[in-house]
Formats: structure tokens, sequence, C-alpha cells
């Protein structure tokens, strides 16, 4: 584990952001695996892996775009993203971006796409076109932006500003900072309830979650977590957390923060998603090369999925 640890350290850390909603329930997953430069299709029925889409330059961060057809992926070290045809399976363009592109998000009202510089202040504005991805702007953020989430109106982009220790509001009309608001140590993943009202972000230094009360642009409270906390998911009212040091998930109330339990999963544990239909948690287990799910009722593991060498996928990867 520490030559692998080594071999991403250069590349920072990073988080895309989940955004919830009813529905179906997940049939495929698109796993970002970094070390094996590929995006891994994996259908979650019978939890193989059916496909792998090269990419290369590392690819981490990983967003769908609002008709689930395309997903757009970082790649940190090709210094840029690139745009994935879902249903071909391949990569159809790629964009060239400047700085450390790592986290992603998608608005899902207009369909562009932010990018966080994991090495800059500022966050990339991409609109998507028939051909792939059109520069559109940069907006000034805190320092080493990661975690990014849309609220469902389309209207406001929160930003985790890991180095800052705040989150950014941004007006997406204007695109302006409205407001940084304080959060824990280093903040990297973020995620909105499903109506847009609650934020929360795992916060890499002090070990905890911030819950953020976005109309009022205020933190409401904290959860402490395992150690070194990467993304969040929520599922039936409840967060569930990867601890990336600690190899578990700590789960709490959404709504009291009190905490649950603490599921152990595989090495390194990152990326983490929950179905639509809120039964069943996925967690990218880094270390490990698997995909671990968690029974969202029972809070029991349920099996594991072999995975590519280096699997991250935070961001939006369940289609």
């Amino acid at each position: 584990m520490k030559g692998r640890r080594l071999v991403r350290a250069g590349l920072g850390l990073a988080a895309g952001c989940l955004i919830l909603c009813g529905g179906a329930a997940a049939q495929e997953a698109f796993v970002t695996t970094q070390l094996g430069n590929a995006v891994d299709v994996i259908d979650l029925a019978s939890a193989k892996v059916v496909a792998s889409i090269p990419v290369d330059g590392a690819p981490a961060g990983i967003a769908i775009a609002p008709d689930r057809r395309r997903a757009y992926v970082t790649r940190p070290e090709g210094h840029g993203v690139a745009v994935i045809d879902l249903d071909a399976r391949r990569v159809v363009s790629t964009l060239p971006l400047p700085g450390g592109p790592l986290g992603i998000g998608v608005n899902p009202k207009t369909g562009a796409v932010y990018v966080a510089d994991w090495y800059g202040a500022r966050v990339f504005v991409l609109e998507p076109s028939a051909e792939g991805l059109i520069p559109a702007g940069e907006i000034a953020v805190g320092r080493s932006p990661s975690g990014l989430a849309v609220t469902p109106d389309g209207r406001t982009l929160l930003v985790a500003n890991r180095e800052s220790d705040t989150v950014s509001v941004v007006d997406l009309e204007t695109r302006k900072e409205l407001q940084a608001i304080p959060v824990g140590q280093h903040p990297f993943g973020l995620t909105l309830s499903s109506d847009g009202t609650r934020a929360y972000t795992a916060n890499v230094v002090s070990n905890d979650v911030s819950a953020i009360d976005v109309a009022g642009r205020r933190e409401t409270g904290r959860v402490k977590t395992g150690e070194r906390p990467y993304v969040i998911a929520l599922a039936t009212g409840r967060g569930f957390v990867t601890d990336q040091y600690s190899g578990t998930v700590t789960v709490f109330d959404a709504a009291t923060l009190a905490t649950i339990a603490t599921i152990d999963v595989g090495d390194h544990p990152e990326g983490i998603a929950a179905g639509k239909d809120g039964k069943t948690v996925y967690v990218a287990n880094w270390g490990d090369n698997t995909l671990t799910l968690i029974d969202t009722t029972t809070l029991k593991p349920t099996g594991t999925i072999p995975t590519g060498d280096g699997p991250r996928a935070f961001g939006d990867f369940l289609r």
C-alpha cells in the first residue's frame, strides 16, 4: 500500500458531487480506475466488469450528463477531461485544461459541466456540444477546490475548498462567489440532500463531517468519523462516509447527526454512491481493487466486485 499511495500523492485529492434522486435501481457502475487508466463498466445485476474503457491520464473524477448518455471524466495527469458515450462505451472526445482538473459536477438543468482546478483557486465552466465540451469561462473560489455540487434548481454551485477550510456558495447566473462558509479542516467530498437544502462535507484532517444549511449559508453541526473521511453518500435518511485510512464507512443520521454505525469495508475506501432505490451503497476501495456493496437496512456488506487497478470512482458513477 505504501507504494500505491506514493503513486497518487502528487495528484492531490478531490471528489465530485452526488445528487441523489428517486427512480429505479442503478443497473451499471462506471468506475474510474486511476492506475489502470480506464473506466470499468460494471453490470450490478451480475456483479461483473463487462467492459473497460481506456482513458489515459490517470482518470479520477466522474460525472454523468442529465440525460445519462454521456460521462465526463477528469484526467489529472492528462490535464483535461474525457467525454464518454456510455452506450457505445468509448471516449468520443477530450478537452485539455490547465492546472489540476480533478473534482467534477454537472448542472442538472442546463447540462453545464464544472471542473475544479486542484492546483488553483478556480472552477472551469464547460458547455456541452455535439462535438464534446467547449470552454465557457472560470469561477474564482477558494484554494484547492475539490468536491462540487449543484442545487436541483441549477442556480447555485457549492465548492469544497480544501486548503481554505471553506465551502464556496456560487451564484451560477453571475458566476460570482456569494459567500465562503467556514467548515472543518480540509473539506473534500461534498454532497447535497435530494432537495438541495442541506450539504455535507468530508473534512479530511479534522476527521469529521460538516452539515451545512444551504439557504442559511452556515454550518449547523459536525459528525465525528474514522480517519481521513473522503466522500459522503446519502440514503434512507442516513449519511455514509468513506474513511480512507480506517478502511471503514461511518454511518450517521442525516437529520440529527448522531453516529449510527461503523462498517468495515475494503482497503482505502474512497468513492461512494447510493443506488437510486436507496437499498444499496457502493464503495470503491482504492487499495484492494474492489467495489463493496452495503445493505442500507442491515448496514452490512453484502458482497464485493473486483475492479481494475486503483478504483477512485468519486462523483456520480451510477446509472
